[in-house]
């Protein structure tokens, strides 16, 4: 009889530890993965900036959380954190649009849900956020 009981508890312990397991996994996905989406590199070569998409759009048509990084070489100059309203749709290199200037990057974002956002990223680390009227 105590064997069957400690196969029985084994098993319920299994079971739930794979049901955290996938969960975990679920969680990660949808929330903390970082996918990089587009990259663009200034006409001179020196710097780069990465559009992430970071988790999953909310369900079923909610926004979608992205990032914006500045790289200089290998060292990142500044990051810009933003949400995306498209319908539920995810981050793609459709949603942005890069203008590189003598001493910031201009990207404006584009969601069907909301008025463009225009964030400019100084080459000095600095950023600036506007939001068009509708």
């Amino acid at each position: 009889m105590k064997q069957f009981f400690k196969f029985i508890v084994c098993l319920a312990g299994t079971f739930v530890g794979l049901i955290v397991v996938l969960w975990l996994c679920i969680s990660y996905e949808t929330t903390y993965r970082k996918t990089i989406c587009d990259i663009a590199i200034s006409p001179d070569g020196a710097y780069e900036l990465i559009l992430q998409a970071v988790g999953a759009p909310d369900w079923p048509f909610g926004s979608a959380r992205g990032r914006l990084i500045l790289k200089e070489g290998k060292s990142r100059i500044a990051r810009a954190d933003f949400e995306l309203h498209n319908d539920g749709g995810s981050i793609n290199s459709d949603c942005w649009k890069v203008t590189w200037h003598e001493d910031y990057v201009e990207v404006i974002l584009s969601g069907k849900e909301q008025a463009d956002e225009q964030i400019w990223m100084r080459f000095d680390g600095k950023t600036e956020r506007f939001y068009e009227s509708e």
